[in-house]
């Protein structure tokens, strides 16, 4: 009796294994991707991040800005002149196809997987010395979006070029971005008037958004583009892209195994249980 025991006890453990191993994944390596610096590129066409307004403004800005720093910020945030802002959102570009492909070289593609996913930047609690920017309390969200085919660009009244567009909802978002996803809502308070802030955000891992950092490729689609959504007028959160000797926006995150067994091994493991504890059953009455 004792011996068949020992048989079902080693073949629960080796059923049992993989869950055991996957809950207390091991992390592999560490991945982290900063933006290209957009310091001085204001109306030049860049694709590192976009600060995007919903109306035009000037000549140099057109629909968006890209200059050493952007900004979500909502019509109650107050500038340097005491006036209020232009609302404005923020979207990033972050080039992973390389770093992925090196991942998929070292433990194969669909053997690893995301976690512990963020985005980071540095802000400012001072009213900055440009009126394009305003400060203030307030909450966003931060969304995945499909379309990585944008750039910051002057474009003309009638003609937005590549500029992502403004937009206060995720349905409206979508027109533009084809698809999107929510990897989270967040508050940012103004804690003094000086001051530089680092701040970091931990990102949901929506399928969508961690399917697309799996497909990457240096030589397909290799981009990951966020877009930051203010969702309450008083907010004004400037955002660092290449200014003041700030850190530049960037999306990091965990690399570990990829889960074993899939849905369906997890099926056929609880059969397996089940079929063991009739086994047992059996030979305990006999």
């Amino acid at each position: 009796m004792k011996n068949r025991l020992k048989i079902v006890s080693a073949a629960l453990g080796a059923l049992l294994f993989p869950f055991a191993a996957h809950a207390g994944a091991t992390v592999l390596t560490h991945v982290s991707s900063a933006i290209g610096s957009s310091g001085g590129l204001g109306g030049a066409g860049n694709y590192w991040s976009d600060m995007v307004f919903p109306v035009y403004t000037t000549a140099q800005d057109g629909w968006g800005w890209a200059g050493g720093a952007g900004g979500v910020q909502g019509s109650r945030a107050i500038t340097n002149t005491g006036g209020n802002a232009t609302p404005a959102n923020e979207v990033f570009h972050f080039d992973i196809g390389s770093a992925v492909d090196s991942l998929n070289a070292s433990y194969g593609a669909g053997n690893w997987t995301v976690d512990n996913v963020t985005l980071s930047f540095n802000s400012s609690y001072a009213t900055q010395n440009n009126s394009r920017f305003g400060v203030g309390s307030g909450t966003f969200d931060i969304l995945w979006v499909e379309n990585d085919n944008w750039r910051q660009s002057a474009g003309t009244p009638t003609d937005r070029q590549l500029n992502p567009i403004y937009a206060s909802s995720q349905t409206d978002l979508d027109v533009w971005a084809g698809s999107s996803a929510l990897l989270g809502s967040e508050t940012f308070t103004r804690a003094s008037t000086t001051g530089y802030v680092a701040l970091s955000y931990s990102l949901s891992k929506q399928q969508s958004f961690v399917q697309d950092i799996l497909s990457a490729s240096a030589t397909g689609d290799k981009a990951i583009s966020l877009y930051l959504m203010g969702t309450s007028d008083t907010l004004g959160m400037i955002i660092f892209t290449g200014g003041q000797a700030q850190a530049l926006p960037t999306l990091s995150f965990d690399v570990i195994a990829a889960p074993v067994p899939e849905p369906e091994s997890y099926a056929l493991f609880l059969a397996g249980l089940g079929l063991m504890g009739t086994v047992v059953r059996r030979r305990l009455a006999a």
